[in-house]
C-alpha cells in the first residue's frame, strides 16, 4: 500500500440511472450506476452498494467498464417494494485505493415511485344484434400490467342503471395467442326493450396481494324486437350474374353474410327498412323495402371503377 504522502485523494462523484422511475409494486427495475474520479482512475472490480430506506443492503453493482474518465457498472436487476408509494434508497460506494489514488467512501441517494398494478378489462363476442328479452353469450378478459396470474380472479357486470347483473371468475387458461389475458364466457339475458345499451364488466383490485387498480370497460348491445317475417338476399355480380358470397346484408339493425352461392337469410321485425348489400370491390347498393312478410329481394353489385380499385 502507498505512503500516505504518496496516496492521491481523489474526488467521487457517483451517478444512478434507475428504470422505471415508477414501477409496478413487485416489478422488476434495473439499476446502473457510473464514478467519475477526479483524477481519473480505474476502479474495475470495485461494488457499489445498493440500500433500501432503512439501510439494509439489496444488491450490488460491480464496476465493470472504465473508459478513461469514467467507471460504469454491470446492469442490477431488483425487484420493487410491494407497498405503493415514494421511496429513496441510496448507493454507498465504500472507500478503496486503486494504484495509489485513494477514493473516499460517499453515497447517492435515488427515488423512485411505487405504483398499483393497472387491470385492464375486456369485453368481446357479443352478438350484433340481440333480440330483446333473449340470452346471450360474450367473452370477459382481464389483464395486469404486470402479467400477474389472473385464474380464478373475479370480475362483475354492471347494466345501464348501474345495477350488478351478473358475477363471474376467470379460467386458469390464457385466450390464444396473448400474454396475461385471462377470459371467461358468460351467459347475460337481454333487456326487455329494443335500443342501445352500456352495460360495464368491472374488475376489483383490493383482492389481491399486490395492490391493482380497479379495472373497468364499457360495451355496447343493441338490442331488437323479435323478428316477425324472413328475409331472403340474393347478391350477385350485375354484369356476370355470378353468386357474391360474403356480401354484408344490412337492414339496419339486423344484419347478415351472404354463403357462397350468395344467399342470406336475415330475421327482422316488420317494418320500413333501406337494404344495403356491399362487397369488396363494388359499389354498395342501398335499396328501399318494406318488409310486411316474408320475402325475397335480388342485389345486383357494380363492380368499382378501375380507378377505384388500384
Amino acid at each position: 500500500m502507498a505512503s500516505q504522502e504518496q496516496q492521491t485523494r481523489a474526488q467521487v462523484d457517483i451517478a444512478v440511472k434507475v428504470s422505471p422511475e415508477t414501477v409496478d409494486a413487485g416489478a422488476q427495475m434495473t439499476l446502473r450506476a457510473q464514478i467519475a474520479c477526479t483524477p481519473a482512475c480505474d476502479t474495475r472490480g470495485h461494488n457499489l452498494l445498493l440500500n433500501d430506506q432503512a439501510g439494509a443492503e439489496i444488491g450490488r453493482l460491480v464496476l465493470t467498464e472504465f473508459d478513461g474518465e469514467r467507471n460504469e457498472s454491470a446492469v442490477l436487476v431488483v425487484n420493487a417494494p410491494l407497498s405503493i408509494g415514494d421511496y429513496v434508497w441510496s448507493v454507498f460506494s465504500p472507500a478503496v485505493e486503486k494504484d495509489g489514488v485513494l477514493l473516499d467512501e460517499t453515497s447517492k441517494a435515488i427515488s423512485f415511485n411505487v405504483k398499483p398494478h393497472t387491470t385492464r378489462v375486456l369485453a368481446w363476442g357479443a352478438p350484433l344484434t340481440i333480440v330483446a328479452g333473449e340470452t346471450f353469450k360474450m367473452n370477459v378478459g382481464i389483464k395486469c400490467s404486470s402479467e400477474c396470474q389472473f385464474g380464478s380472479k373475479s370480475f362483475a357486470i354492471y347494466d345501464h342503471d348501474g345495477a350488478q347483473i351478473a358475477a363471474g371468475v376467470l379460467s386458469n387458461d390464457l385466450w390464444p395467442g396473448t400474454n396475461g389475458l385471462y377470459y371467461a364466457e358468460v351467459e347475460l339475458e337481454a333487456p326487455s326493450q329494443a335500443g342501445l345499451y352500456h352495460w360495464n364488466a368491472k374488475a376489483a383490485g383490493s383482492e389481491l396481494e399486490i395492490a391493482h387498480i380497479e379495472g373497468v370497460t364499457e360495451f355496447g348491445l343493441r338490442i331488437v324486437n323479435p323478428p316477425e317475417a324472413l328475409v331472403t338476399v340474393e347478391a350477385i355480380d350485375k354484369d356476370g350474374q355470378a353468386a357474391l358470397g360474403g356480401a354484408r346484408v344490412t337492414l339496419h339493425p339486423y344484419e347478415g353474410v351472404t354463403n357462397e352461392r350468395g344467399f342470406a337469410e336475415v330475421r327482422v321485425a316488420k317494418g320500413s327498412y333501406t337494404l344495403f348489400v356491399a362487397q369488396t370491390g363494388y359499389i354498395t347498393l342501398g335499396l328501399e323495402v318494406e318488409v310486411s312478410a316474408d320475402m325475397t329481394a335480388q342485389a345486383e353489385l357494380e363492380l368499382e371503377p378501375e380507378f377505384e380499385r388500384n
